[in-house]
């Protein structure tokens, strides 16, 4: 058993939180360009060597033979990343040892039927000058459940031996994935979001089998998966209506990324949306309308939870909530919290003489645009943060009229939005199907897929090394992504934040010194017209803005509250679980996982998947790329439990082949 299970209390953190940076990423593969002979990167030729590394690899796993299997991977580097397929939970392995102790394990766990088969034709990609691989899809049959798999396997080249009298290099794996594409007992079929959604008008009790708390993209997105799988659920939503959670939003607000990226599954936003278009908050508001009126989905708005409380003798969750003038209880036999993780609590630094300060302070959760402020008396402003929100915000106050001053406490990570188009990176979407650019980009171990948009990035900033030259000379402390630290996925999985996609007039305003830079420092104090910083100057400013970011990432902080504990009486809170069987909202965020920043293996801590010490609560979120990704094998987990047929999650750690702890 892997030692990150063997917690001594409920309350010690699972899973340990690791550091993408400093612990997961290691250079990719250095592969001698003369390894390859160019002659055998045909089609037919890939095909040949992929086919031939399948085969050795299919009778090891059919002999057990662990030696051999661990033979079938790249020595120096290789992992398995599963998806449900093997593990039945969300598992990366690394080393050839450890990779093919777990794989036998789980094959006869699974029944896996037949071994891994080529599907389509084997590719060929020279990444680098020094990465070559064979890049190939795969399918594959289990019997317990009885599914459909799919795989990706990638091939790297290794030196022939010398005694073998042939300089064809020898392949090996360098990575597998493997997922679950379809379930025998229900595959995804679109046809099923067609029925009528319930007329939940003035009931009093609802039966469902599984509540979502919370109707913004991600609970919608996996209200949509259920429904394809037969599975029918009711979201609970605290606005008004749909949509809502980016309708009272900002108003300048857009994203920074293409459209296509940010699809939901079964839906397209339309061709007027697409690259170039960014996507405006009203837009996106919109499509979650349409989304939910389209498919059908149950949703009951303006609801705040008043209690919740799970059985866990009879596997079953009471949530009691208002809604207008209606008390409404639902009894579910699983719950998802799907409330937003970095978006739904603000946060703003302590900082002293609050008291003192005569202007306006508000957080961008609360920010709505800069005309507003005028009207007020406001003349100038302060924008605390130097991320995506700070310069939409700068940009805001400035085309508003307002003397405009930002504050970079630290160096920002940035880049232009037109390394986001490149093909080998979110561009895919524009390029190729949705399913098929998703297999391609969310199915690698999170280190590798880390370092391959670092080298990416890093090759583009180097092409044009003085792009943010003017930037820097104005104050502005930042590093492009040359720099070692400048890898993207730490931002979007462990800090939720903290970096920029310059969409280009933001920072044309503070390059050019129409908006003035305040940097490398930090606020410590209100004054009577602003603020008093770490190095003892002021800035006088009528409006002070922070986008500071969030303070709910972790769902262990914030789900007591959501559940209603806030709600219930002291008395109440403190019998709860006398009987030993009955959680109460601080119960539950006492049996959570650790939510979002990634654990030792690269996954992302307690999202989609099962947790340790608490059944059938699932948590559903990220931004859009991985909603889409996830919701399906979110869904997968839940209608397998529904039927009783989900097996229990894989959790050992093997030390190698024919080892295990």
């Amino acid at each position: 058993m892997s030692p990150d299970v063997k917690i001594s209390s409920l309350h010690e953190e699972y899973p340990r939180k690791a550091d993408l940076r400093k612990e997961l990423c290691r250079p990719l593969p250095v592969i001698a360009p003369e390894t390859v002979n160019l002659a055998i990167t045909s089609c037919e030729e890939t095909d040949k060597q992929a086919l031939a590394v399948l085969d050795v690899f299919n009778a090891a796993v059919e002999s057990g033979d662990d030696k051999k299997l661990e033979m079938c991977f790249f020595a120096g580097q290789a992992f398995w990343r599963d998806m449900l397929a093997l593990t039945y939970h969300l598992r990366t392995f690394s080393t050839p040892g450890v990779i093919a102790a777990a794989f036998l394990k789980t094959k006869m766990l699974r029944g896996l039927k037949g071994g891994l088969t080529l599907d389509g034709p084997a590719r060929f990609i020279s990444a680098t000058p020094t990465l070559q691989y064979i890049d190939c899809s795969v399918t594959f049959r289990t019997s317990l459940p009885a599914a459909t798999c799919s795989g990706r396997v990638i091939l790297l080249p290794t030196e022939a031996k010398r005694d073998s009298g042939n300089n064809a290099p020898e392949w090996k794996i360098w990575i597998l994935s493997t997922w679950i594409e379809n379930l025998d007992l229900q595959a995804e079929d679109e046809d099923l979001l067609q029925p009528p959604d319930r007329n939940l008008n003035g009931v009093e009790t609802i039966n469902i089998d599984v509540l979502i708390i919370g109707g913004g993209n991600a609970g919608i997105t996996l209200a949509a998966r259920l429904k394809a799988l037969g599975v029918e659920s009711v979201m609970i939503e605290k606005n008004p209506q749909v949509g809502d959670n980016w309708a009272f939003r900002y108003d300048c607000l857009k994203l920074h990324i293409p459209t296509a990226s940010c699809e939901m599954p079964f839906l397209r936003y339309g061709r007027e949306l697409q690259t170039p278009h960014l996507l405006g908050k009203e837009e996106i508001a919109q499509h979650l309308k349409r989304y939910v009126k389209s498919f059908n989905l149950n949703i009951i708005t303006s609801a705040s939870i008043q209690s919740t409380i799970y059985d866990e003798v009879n596997k079953q969750w009471t949530v009691q909530f208002q809604a207008l003038n209606n008390h409404v209880k639902v009894l579910s036999k699983h719950l998802v919290q799907s409330t937003g993780f970095g978006s739904s609590k603000p946060y703003i630094p302590s900082i002293s003489d609050s008291h003192m300060y005569k202007g306006i302070s508000v957080h961008s959760a609360w920010y709505k645009n800069a005309e507003l402020l005028k009207e007020q008396g406001a003349k100038s402003a302060i924008v605390i943060g130097s991320a995506n929100t700070a310069f939409d915000i700068v940009e805001d106050c400035y085309n508003a009229g307002l003397k405009t001053t930002m504050n970079a406490r630290s160096p920002t990570y940035i880049f232009p939005i037109a390394y986001c188009h490149d093909i080998h990176g979110l561009g895919a979407y524009d390029h190729m199907p949705l399913d098929v650019a998703d297999k391609m980009l969310m199915t690698l171990p999170t280190s590798v897929d880390a370092q391959l948009a670092h080298d990416l990035y890093s090759h583009l900033s180097s092409m044009e090394p003085d792009r943010y030259k003017a930037l820097a000379a104005a104050g502005f402390p930042m590093i492009d992504s040359r720099h070692p630290d400048a890898v993207l996925q730490h931002h979007l999985l462990e800090r939720a934040g903290g970096h920029y996609v310059d969409i280009g007039a933001g920072v044309n305003l503070v390059s050019e010194g129409k908006v003035t830079v305040k940097g490398g420092v930090a606020p410590v104090a209100y004054t009577e017209k602003g603020l008093r910083f770490s190095d003892g100057s002021t800035v006088d400013a009528d409006v002070v803005v922070w986008c500071t970011g969030f303070a709910d990432h972790d769902a262990r902080t914030t789900i007591a509250d959501i559940l209603g504990g806030s709600h219930e009486s002291t008395t109440a809170t403190s019998t709860s679980n006398v009987d030993g069987n009955t959680l109460s909202p601080q119960d539950v965020a006492a049996r959570l996982d650790a939510t979002m920043g990634l654990d030792g293996e690269g996954e992302v801590r307690g999202m989609w998947k099962r947790h340790l010490r608490l059944d059938n609560y699932w948590i559903m979120g990220g931004h859009m790329q991985l909603q889409r990704w996830w919701s399906r094998v979110l869904a997968q987990q839940i209608k397998l439990a529904l039927e009783g047929i989900l097996p229990p999650a894989y959790r050992d750690t093997p030390e190698s082949a024919g080892q295990s702890r």
